[in-house]
Formats: C-alpha cells, sequence, structure tokens
C-alpha cells in the first residue's frame, strides 16, 4: 500500500513501473497510472520466490535501464545485489532493517551481512531517526533522508474523536515481534472494561499460537482476521483506542491511521515510535505489562480524555497527509535526476 500511494503521486511527472512477485492470480497491468509488473517466481514458493526475487533484480534494471530505481529493501538481509549490478541511481527505502530479527529467529548473523551490505547503497530513505542513524552508522558517507509514512485523513466530526466501543491491534499476527502475547497478559492480569478486537493475519503457525493464548488469557477478545477496504475503515472508527504493544518497530502505520481517524494510541515507549507528538499518544515503559493494563484500563475510563488524545493526533497527522509526503519522494527524485531542459521532456521511468 505504501509503494503504491508513493509511486502513484510520483507518476503525475514520471513513468512509474513497480516490479513485484508474481502470486496465483497476479496479473501484470496498470492501476492508477503506475505500471505492475509481476516477475515469474511464486512457483518457488515464499522463501525460494523471494530469492529468486532478489536474483532477478539486477537483470531487470539493466535491461530497463531507469533513470531512478526505488528498492524496498526485504528480508533477510535487508539489501540485494542490485546496487552491485547496477551502479545508477539506487535508493533503499528502508521500511524495516531485519536482519537483528532474521538472526533472533534462525540464529544465523543475518545482521552482521547486513550491515556490510548497506555500505553498497549511496541513498537511503528512512521511516525514523533510529534507522537513519544506523544507517548513517553503516552506510558511511551515503545520503539518508527521512521520510515518514503517509496517511489518507478522512473527515472526523467532533463526536468522533477517541469514541467507541472497543481497542484494536491492527497489524501482522507475529506473537513475538508484534507484542501480542505481553497485551494479552496485560489484560489478564488488569481487565481493561471494554472487548479487544485484534485485526490481521500471518503464517498458519503464528495464528495458532495467538488462538491459545487468546483462550488462556480469558479476556474478551475477537479474532477479526485480515480486514481491508470498507471493513478495516470501520474498524478503526468503531475503536476508542489503538493499541500497538511491539517489541520493536520501524514506524507502525496503524498507529498512524489511527491518528488520522482520531483516535488515541497505547503504544511502548520505542525509540522507533517516537516520531509520534508527546500530546497525542499514551506511552508505557517498554514492556511492563502491568503499566499496560493499567493505562488501558484508565483510557477506557476516561473518554473525556480519549477525545481530547485524539483530536491531537489528528491535527498532528495533517503533516503525514500522502500529499505531502508524495511531494517529499518527488522533492528527492528531481534531486537525484537534477535539473531539466525547459524544452518538455519525455518523462522517464
Amino acid at each position: 500500500m505504501v509503494v503504491h500511494e508513493v509511486a502513484v503521486r510520483l507518476a503525475r511527472a514520471f513513468d512509474v513501473v513497480v516490479y513485484t512477485g508474481s502470486y496465483r492470480g497476479s496479473r501484470s497491468g496498470t492501476r492508477d497510472g503506475v505500471r505492475y509488473v509481476h516477475l515469474p517466481v511464486g512457483w518457488a514458493g515464499p522463501r525460494g520466490g523471494q530469492i529468486l526475487f532478489q536474483l532477478l533484480l539486477p537483470f531487470v534494471a539493466l535491461l530497463r535501464r531507469p533513470a531512478v530505481w526505488i528498492e524496498t529493501l526485504s528480508p533477510p538481509f535487508s539489501a540485494s545485489p542490485l546496487p552491485v549490478v547496477y551502479r545508477r541511481r539506487v535508493v533503499a527505502l528502508v521500511q524495516m532493517l531485519s536482519g537483528a530479527d532474521m538472526a533472533r529467529k534462525y540464529r544465523l548473523p543475518f545482521h552482521l551481512v547486513e550491515r556490510r551490505a548497506l555500505r553498497l547503497y549511496r541513498h537511503f530513505v528512512t521511516l525514523n531517526e533510529v534507522d537513519r542513524q544506523a544507517i548513517v552508522r553503516y552506510a558511511r558517507p551515503a545520503g539518508c533522508h527521512l521520510v515518514p509514512n503517509g496517511v489518507h485523513r478522512p473527515v472526523v466530526a467532533e463526536d468522533e474523536f477517541g469514541a467507541g466501543g472497543h481497542l484494536l491491534f491492527l497489524g501482522r499476527v507475529d506473537v513475538q515481534q508484534k507484542g501480542l502475547d505481553l497485551l494479552l497478559e496485560a489484560l489478564r492480569r488488569v481487565p481493561a472494561g471494554m472487548p479487544l478486537v485484534i485485526a490481521g493475519s500471518g503464517v498458519p503457525a503464528e495464528e495458532r499460537r495467538l488462538r491459545r493464548l487468546v483462550e488462556a488469557a480469558g479476556a474478551d477478545v475477537t479474532m477479526a482476521g485480515r480486514v481491508t477496504g470498507a471493513e478495516k475503515e470501520k474498524l478503526i472508527r468503531s475503536c476508542a483506542a489503538m493499541v500497538v504493544p511491539s517489541r520493536f518497530e520501524t514506524f507502525s502505520l496503524a498507529a498512524l491511521e489511527a491518528m488520522a481517524h482520531g483516535k488515541p494510541v497505547v503504544c511502548f515507549d520505542l525509540p522507533q515510535l517516537r516520531w509520534m507528538g508527546d500530546d497525542c499518544v499514551v506511552r508505557v515503559p517498554p514492556f511492563d505489562v502491568p503499566a499496560l493494563g493499567r493505562a488501558l484500563r484508565d483510557l477506557v475510563a476516561d473518554p473525556r480524555r480519549r477525545a481530547e488524545l485524539g483530536r491531537r493526533g489528528y491535527d498532528f497527522s495533517r503533516n503525514h497527509d500522502w500529499e505531502v509526503i508524495g511531494e517529499r519522494y518527488r522533492a528527492l527524485i528531481d534531486e537525484l535526476i537534477g535539473p531539466r531542459t525547459n524544452t518538455p521532456p519525455a518523462r522517464r521511468e
């Protein structure tokens, strides 16, 4: 979704092509002015397809020779062979530095390989200051631009700020990273007085683990599964607050979406989440389960505070409107390409 929103706005001035992996039912074509090309890697399965996709990227770049290539870094190394082969303007979009998480999961030194591989790139876009500092440290002297994620801001009525009948977790079902075990334990120890809806999906093993934790917690919890479009919009509009109990994050688009809908956010005080204004979020000491439970209980019991936090968050989200973020990407591309001639140029990829 993030890639598409950025691509749509860049397509107003450039020819934009998005190369992505194939999957069952995928079809290449143009959407909202952006051309999508699905590389034939789906047959290799989730992990094999991901590796094959990374190996194909240099060949695609050499064949197409775009003026600027924005690569969304992906696991397990947060890097690819692309900048080795294609020496033109390659921008690494850091949605997440995944090396540490992969090292934790597989007990292999992915993070050490990641640090060396990042040196191959000369241009980066990060979503938060913590990752920007890491890039500056590992990939000096590369240029690093901090451009946060964006959001669509709906019209919110005065009586909608902080109003709702449930707490909401929205995101990928990854119990360890997303801290879902901590959230359920907090609700078991300190009932919030309001039901929790967990919306999102993950690999089958993680979903089974989550169901067992929900049963053990004995709390009023609904697992809504994957939600999109109008269903997702309805869940956010009808929640009283968004809970982000992650052990680590890069940005948390769900938190921004909640603020854009006038809903307060409760989260652990992680450095990567300090982009949110202090006056529109409830921060809890990292991984303090009883404190998380108390924070949720107190917020549920205080609708006036929820409304004020929601109103402040809505105002804060104005600088994250997709039109604002799109202009920042447009300025970055213009800077990389350099001044263009006065004669009407052909649109460039």
